[in-house]
């Protein structure tokens, strides 16, 4: 009977007690295991949120450089269109020298600047109509100051209706000039050309002619059109070697032969 009592007791130790203490110690060690777990994730994600909050900060503080660097660009930019516009007007003025004549041979190509027989000097409006004159100031400083608030495409506008209207007017070659800006800074270079040109064919004596040509070649550079490029600089260098565009049509032939164009 006590050997009995005894295997029972035994059995029950061994069959049920043990393997409930065993698994009770399985569990606590899982919800041990799985806290520490989700506490080294919660940490891991903690710190991916501040190295990504430091990230934000950084993109917001190079956002604001690049805002404030493209604020001052546009100043710039307007700035340099007054400073030309004002050297333009005192031209008119004071009836400075005109530029010679450009002469390009007798290749038609659009890819090169072209000739036509002299126009009516830009100062053809009759001297005594000053209310024409006035007219065609006003209409001019419209189309003006949207360039000058880069509102492009209404100054692009403005400039070809004014060309319109006059067409031998006194500031008809500077309009014809912006008209070529407005297509470079848009890099509608393509455009560009063919404005520029037409500041080459229609007003020769623009002192202008010069940095119409540069912007030709830069333009044909800027399409990978390096013979075309090439050919306007060399041309350019031909008929102004002393001019600040002559250099820098230098800088642009090299940079175009270093790249093998």
């Amino acid at each position: 009977m006590r050997k009995r009592t005894q295997w029972v007791i035994f059995a029950m130790l061994t069959g049920g007690v043990v393997p409930t203490l065993q698994a009770e110690s399985v569990e606590e060690r899982l919800e041990r295991l799985e806290r520490v777990v989700n506490s080294r994730s919660l940490t891991e994600m903690l710190q991916q949120l501040d190295t990504l909050q430091q990230e934000i900060q950084l993109l917001r503080g190079q956002v604001e450089e690049q805002q404030h660097t493209l604020s001052g660009l546009k100043e710039r930019q307007r700035e340099l269109y007054l400073d030309i516009d004002r050297r333009m007007s005192r031209i008119e003025r004071e009836g400075g020298a005109s530029a010679p004549a450009i002469n390009t041979g007798s290749s038609t190509s659009t890819s090169q600047p072209l000739t036509a027989s002299p126009v009516a000097p830009s100062s053809a409006a009759p001297a005594n109509d000053q209310t024409t004159i006035q007219q065609e100031r006003e209409a001019y400083q419209q189309a003006f100051d949207m360039l000058r608030e880069l509102r492009y495409a209404q100054a692009t506008e403005a400039f070809r209706n004014f060309i319109k209207q006059y067409p031998d007017g006194r500031y008809a070659h500077i309009a014809q000039y912006w008209l070529g800006e407005a297509g470079y800074a848009q890099r509608d270079f393509r455009q560009a050309i063919n404005d520029y040109n037409a500041l080459l064919v229609n007003h020769p004596n623009s002192p202008k002619l010069a940095e119409a040509m540069l912007k030709i070649g830069y333009s044909h550079y800027e399409l990978k059109e390096a013979d075309k490029a090439r050919a306007v600089l060399k041309q350019l260098l031909e008929q102004y070697p002393d001019s600040t565009e002559a250099g820098q049509a230098n800088n642009l032939l090299k940079r175009i032969n270093k790249n093998g164009g």
